[in-house]
């Protein structure tokens, strides 16, 4: 599979590799990045240890564990035996930020009341004020959107049963029951999550600009982000490049980062689904980190109003300047809460030699024994993506790796194709990142 993979290189199937530290040997870890390196794209990477026991943390024996699939982009099912409603949920996390920041509104839909009103930015006297706020507006969203997928399970159960669907999995022959009706030996929901990694950051920069450096006051920079920061590049410059990133280990960026994670966490399990599952939060999100941006105003990270937000669970473009702190950032992260599965999209400008491609493997086995659960790669300098949004006659066949999924570079819209060529790429032989080519960072969403 791994031969065809590289001698084909297409588009679908879409390919996963599985790999245990324990049970797989070096070579075939060393031949999956082999062909990662060939085709510059696919196979995607998963964490034997860490996917069997997140499916674990969520009920299922470990034999059915064992036995897992990925469904759609990253999702994690026990194959034949689990019916996931995987993207039941698709949430903008930056919407909940801005209705903390807003007290309820969001610049996009001007004065209405959407939200609960938690208070203006002049009230806040802490950071752990504003975190409040903050969980309020996310835990009102999440009900919401929640509410509504029960409405929808159950118009679903009326309208469309799945016999066909159901004789083929374990569980609703001896339970007498369609999957729609919980059916199956196990049933979940899953809610993906969008703007992980903007919204993290904009409350590294809340707590640090605000309420530790003092650099403006939670009025002056609202009124900045409303300017979408004209007339204010010293107070965009701090933001941007004084501020703590997640993909770094700074303690704050650590600390908010497993705070909101362990948050959403909790709250989705909390709920239990018409078919008598829990809900599982996940983080990838296909092109909408795109689409989403598109609706949002400026953010206290220094990200101008509009622009793309970071994809899946990766850190913001050009943020994670370390490549072994990216890695040990993202792998450090507790993977009990995100049994929905991530995207953690990484990309490198070349790999072009055997000390490459040993430390690319290497690096590979490193992000796993912290922890991670998953990885994709994208082997493609900046220069190189460009010429190909310039050029596509010259690349045909030039296929990426987007979220969960790969795609031909030519086919994508061109916010995809900018997030892409945004995306940090890390030089193998140094561990740093690449420097963005100046004449192109009107790309970049801080510029």
């Amino acid at each position: 599979m791994l031969r065809i993979t590289e001698l084909l290189k297409t588009r679908d199937p879409s390919l996963n590799a599985r790999y245990h530290l324990e049970k797989n040997s070096l070579e075939y870890r060393d031949r999956v990045a082999e062909v990662i390196a060939s085709t510059k794209s696919v196979p995607a990477f998963y964490n034997d240890i860490a996917a069997i026991s997140t499916l674990e943390n969520q009920g299922i024996a470990t034999k059915d564990a064992r036995d897992y699939a990925v469904i759609g982009c990253v999702e994690l099912s026990a194959s034949g035996r689990s019916y996931d409603a995987s993207s039941s949920i698709m949430l903008n996390l930056v919407s909940a930020l801005e209705l903390a920041l807003y007290n309820g509104t969001r610049p996009a839909t001007g004065d209405e009341q959407i939200g609960p009103a938690t208070g203006s930015v002049e009230t806040f006297r802490t950071f752990e004020e504003f975190w409040e706020a903050f969980k309020t507006q996310l835990r009102w969203l999440i009900n919401e959107a929640v509410t509504l997928n029960e409405m929808m399970g159950r118009t679903h159960q009326e309208y469309l049963p799945t016999p066909l669907l159901s004789a083929l999995f374990e569980g609703p022959m001896e339970k007498g029951k369609d999957l729609v009706f919980g059916g199956a030996r196990y049933n979940s929901s899953g809610a993906t999550h969008i703007g992980f990694a903007d919204t993290v950051d904009s409350l590294n920069a809340i707590e640090k600009g605000v309420f530790i450096d003092r650099k403006c006051t939670f009025p002056e920079l609202i009124a900045a982000l409303k300017r979408d920061f004209k007339g204010d590049a010293a107070l965009h410059a701090y933001l941007v490049n004084r501020t703590p990133k997640y993909g770094s280990e700074e303690a704050i960026a650590v600390k908010n980062s497993q705070n909101l994670l362990g948050f959403l966490y909790e709250t989705y399990q909390g709920y239990t689904n018409y078919r008598g599952g829990r809900y599982r939060p996940a983080y990838w999100t296909m092109t909408n980190h795109a689409g989403q941006g598109k609706l949002s105003g400026a953010l206290p990270n220094g990200r101008k109003a509009y622009s793309i937000f970071a994809s899946g669970i990766t850190p913001v473009s050009q943020a994670a300047t370390e490549l072994a702190a990216c890695l040990n950032a993202v792998g450090g992260i507790n993977v009990l809460h995100i049994p929905g599965g991530e995207a953690f999209n990484l990309k490198y400008s070349s790999i072009k030699d055997k000390d490459d491609l040993k430390k690319f493997s290497q690096a590979i086995e490193a992000y796993f024994r912290a922890g991670g659960l998953h990885i994709q790669f994208n082997i493609m300098s900046y220069e190189m993506l460009i010429d190909a949004k310039a050029h596509p006659e010259n690349y045909p066949e030039l296929l990426v790796r987007v979220s969960g999924y790969s795609a031909y570079f030519k086919d994508l819209n061109d916010a995809m194709k900018d997030e892409i060529i945004t995306r940090t790429a890390y030089d193998l032989k140094t561990g740093k990142s690449v420097p963005f080519p100046e004449q192109q960072k009107g790309l970049l969403p801080s510029t």
